[in-house]
């Protein structure tokens, strides 16, 4: 970047861009953001005077760049240079603006600075796709401490896993959804991998016969995924996501086998031959008091093989409760945090990982709720029930053989209730109220016994948000270049 002209940098200006971006819901409920939702065109520049966005969160990155992000806009993370930032910062105060440059133009597309009349406002649309977890089985070979699962031997059966998929692509096609996502989840799914594969199957030709966009992920914790599945499963377009928890002793830690015997050699293995055969796995890193110590490690472990990942607090449960060492103390968490991004910073890869590395508290896109519970999310657990959220699987509300499963998900009032942000207490006037969207709505009712209140781990995310802002920030100046 050039210091003479005013340049302003966005994911826009880099190759592919849009695509580059990690999402953390593989094993969640958020909903899959299939790209930022793109400002609207600057507005004219005319006799009206303009200023800076309010609430504008500006950043140094090094002695030449600076980070803009408003919390209240759609134009993501922008880096400017120094000519740029005089030119924002010349708007603190309403000024005519004399000149219509490129600079300005862009700034005011991505909505770092706007006419006093017209103040910026988030939008928020509907989502496009349906997610639905499909508990393809209760067993698992391991006995994870912070599982919400109470383990059993019972499978999902070939006539439940087709009436379910029949039952998803109805209620995406009756609600007017154009792309459907299925999540193979358990226990370990993979231990049903029959039914995986057969399920899938029907799901590609119901899905083409419907006109409806299929996605699908399988969920697994890698301990033992035969070559042939794999290969299956990549030529069918699943996505493999694979659990690791730490390296060596800090996974085992929290993820032994049933024995106690440790897994992590074993899912090592997996991940490098993966790797081998040409499917990169995406690892879900979900951080307790146990391992959080050795999170640098495990984000060392990804990058080093160039893999995505993403973090996972760790979410009390009634599995979990005589797990007391469980609970990690906010400050760990903070420092644990930080001094993973520090890794990031060192390998910095070409993608995004605003959606990958905050928990719940993405910073993609504004939105109103943290997840897509109770909105654009469906859990079918082992026999064809349907709950709202998968870890509260067994609160069911139905089974796949009613009319439109999503109905019943909707329109329930008796289980988890995922409000709106600016109903929770504490969250109305927050900086970052439409990225975090007040956190989880389990953890949250788990803490505190209510809905409407701001999430516990509040302060984790308002400590790491500007940090995993200037990660941001780092790869477009290392990845955008100068710009012509």
């Amino acid at each position: 970047m050039g210091y003479e002209r005013a340049v302003v940098l966005s994911s826009a200006d880099l190759h592919d861009g849009q695509r580059l971006m990690v999402h953390n819901c593989e094993d969640c409920a958020c909903a899959v953001t299939e790209a930022p939702t793109e400002p609207e065109p600057a507005p004219s520049f005319d006799t009206r005077p303009w200023i800076r966005a309010a609430e504008l969160v500006e950043l140094p990155l090094d002695a030449g760049h600076r980070l803009l992000f408003n919390p209240l806009g759609r134009g993501g993370v922008v880096v400017v240079n120094e000519p740029a930032s005089r030119l924002v910062e010349s708007l603190a105060e309403p000024a005519i603006l004399d000149t219509a440059d490129d600079a300005l133009r862009k700034l005011a597309q991505l909505e770092m600075i706007h006419p006093v009349d017209q103040p910026v406002r988030p939008a928020f649309g509907a989502g496009t796709m349906l997610t639905a977890w499909l508990h393809v089985t209760n067993a698992c070979n391991l006995r994870c401490p912070y599982c919400y699962v109470d383990k059993s031997a019972e499978k999902m059966e070939d006539e439940v896993g087709y009436a379910s998929v029949d039952a998803i692509l109805r209620s995406a096609v009756d609600n007017g959804f154009r792309a459907v996502k299925l999540k193979y989840a358990g226990g370990e799914a993979s231990l049903n991998h029959h039914l995986v594969r057969v399920l899938h199957a029907y799901a590609q030709k119901q899905a083409i016969d419907l006109g409806l966009e299929l996605h699908a992920t399988l969920l697994s914790n890698g301990v033992r995924l035969p070559d042939p599945f794999v290969d299956e499963l990549t030529d069918a377009g699943v996505r493999i996501m694979v659990s690791l928890d730490g390296v060596g002793e800090s996974h085992d830690a929290q993820r032994p086998f049933v024995s106690g015997k440790p897994s992590f050699h074993l899912v090592e293995r997996t991940i490098d031959r993966l790797v081998e055969r040409g499917h990169r796995p995406h690892l879900s890193i979900t951080v307790t008091n146990r391992n959080a110590h050795d999170l640098p490690a495990a984000v060392r472990f990804a990058l080093e093989r160039e893999l995505t990942f993403s973090l996972n607090f760790f979410r009390d449960n009634d599995c979990a409760a005589s797990f007391t060492d469980l609970q990690y103390e906010e400050q760990g968490m903070i420092s644990a945090l930080l001094k993973a991004f520090e890794v990031v910073e060192e390998f910095l890869p070409p993608w995004s990982m605003l959606g990958a590395i905050l928990d719940r508290g993405q910073l993609v896109q504004p939105r109103e709720r943290s997840c897509g519970v109770g909105q654009d999310y469906v859990v079918i657990d082992q026999r064809g029930r349907v709950a709202k959220c998968h870890m509260e699987i067994e609160r069911t509300l139905g089974d796949v053989f009613s009319d439109d499963p999503l109905q019943l998900v909707r329109t329930d009032q008796r289980t988890v209730l995922n409000l709106a942000v600016d109903q929770k207490e504490g969250c109305r006037t927050c900086t970052w109220r439409y990225w975090c969207s007040g956190g989880c709505a389990v953890a949250t009712f788990r803490a505190t016994g209510r809905y409407d209140v701001k999430s516990p781990n509040c302060n984790i995310y308002k400590a790491i948000y500007p940090a995993a802002l200037r990660l941001e920030g780092l790869r477009l100046v290392k990845y955008a270049g100068d710009q012509p």
